[in-house]
């Protein structure tokens, strides 16, 4: 879709760590301090997705975030509470750094799920 910066990105010229037909992870633009921080896109512009496509994208996502994550005992993959990107699905992942600069919002945000890396 014109104007949205997930259906914009070329992720050619991104560090993706897994792709196929349906998503994307990759690390985020801006790592707001973190060691290292995802982004899980759909590759179609949605606001929602259906049952499968999500039990899809969590066992991509924590099989993925286990791996980039494994300096950390856990990452966090949260909801897009506080994005600036609204009309396209996708989430987050990242670990809990208190030294992060959006340590508070990581705090104030819902979590989907908190995952053991080890």
């Amino acid at each position: 879709m014109d104007g949205c910066r997930l259906c914009e990105l070329n992720l050619k010229d991104e560090l993706v760590y897994y792709e196929d037909d349906y998503i994307a992870i990759l690390q985020t633009k801006d790592m707001k301090g973190h060691k290292e921080r995802l982004m899980v896109i759909n590759k179609e512009h949605v606001t929602d997705v259906s049952w499968k496509f999500f039990r899809h994208t969590m066992k991509k996502t924590i099989e993925i975030g286990k791996k980039v994550f494994s300096y950390t005992p856990k990452f966090i993959i949260m909801d897009s509470t506080f994005s600036i990107i609204k009309l396209h699905w996708h989430l987050v992942c990242t670990d809990l750094d208190p030294n992060s600069d959006d340590y508070d919002q990581i705090l104030r945000t819902e979590w989907i799920d908190a995952i053991d890396t080890k």
